[in-house]
């Protein structure tokens, strides 16, 4: 990854353009350089990157080493999880520890507050998508996952709210959906939401992945996600039992901003 003109037309550069400028207050790629100590040769390189990321994400990272795949792989796509667990990311890796499976994980946890913790680098990979067809290893191979720390769909008993494993959600955090099967679901916070959308900014300027909002492709299942179109997804997107991630109003709305034509 490589940019040399952030007043391009390209999709990196555009992306660029809107972290560094827009929202970080830089004037240039060389301005961002001096200032965080980095050669000012307005070249967007890995070093350069690897700071903008720091400084953009604040990723938490946790030790999760011996769980993943340590390969790097040129990335497609990006595939958008919730837990269905708790709201603790560390809970989640830590899980994925002891589980007994071999290698199924995804590189990042987002929590209610928006706090981002990251497993292992995206350049890395893990089994996250789990379908039963010759495209399931090649998709886990070519994609990132993120995890939102979510229950995901609830039950209604007697006017109160269960998550799966029967413990209750209070109402405020309860959205109505009626998406596969389900008619309840907990909602996904304004900081997860947020920090999601910064992440997927990161994560799409790293590899060039599309960013085009297209609704059938996210919330049924998707001949182009499973045979590798580059772009965003969910796992919905891949398999028809799955309901993760929800499509909520809000997060729709960050996923729909984020197209090219409006960076």
């Amino acid at each position: 990854m490589l940019i040399t003109d952030i007043n391009s037309n390209n999709l990196n550069a555009r992306i660029l353009k809107r972290i560094l400028i827009k929202e970080l207050g830089y004037e240039s790629i060389k301005d961002f350089q001096k200032k965080n100590n980095l050669t000012d040769d307005g070249l967007f390189g890995m070093r350069s990157y690897t700071t903008l990321y720091s400084l953009y994400l604040k990723v938490r990272e946790v030790n999760f080493n011996g769980h993943y795949f340590r390969d790097m792989t040129n990335k497609k796509q990006i595939v958008l999880h919730h837990s269905a667990s708790a709201d603790s990311a560390d809970n989640m890796f830590n899980w994925w520890r002891v589980d007994g499976v071999r290698h199924v994980a995804t590189s990042i946890g987002i929590t209610d507050s928006g706090d981002i913790v990251r497993g292992y680098d995206e350049a890395y990979w893990a089994h996250h998508i789990g379908m039963r067809n010759q495209h399931n290893h090649l998709r886990n191979l070519e994609s990132v996952g993120v995890e939102i720390c979510n229950w995901g769909y609830l039950t209604k008993v007697n006017g109160k709210y269960f998550n799966y494993v029967n413990e209750q959600v209070p109402e405020h955090k309860v959205i109505e959906l009626n998406f596969r099967g389900q008619k309840y679901y907990e909602i996904y916070t304004d900081l997860e939401i947020e920090a999601l959308r910064k992440w997927i900014l990161m994560v799409a300027l790293r590899f060039n992945i599309p960013l085009t909002y297209k609704a059938k492709d996210l919330w049924e299942v998707s001949q182009d996600a499973i045979t590798g179109v580059p772009g965003i997804y969910t796992h919905c997107s891949y398999i028809s039992s799955k309901s993760d991630v929800s499509p909520q109003p809000k997060l729709i709305k960050m996923l729909e901003d984020l197209n090219p034509s409006v960076l």
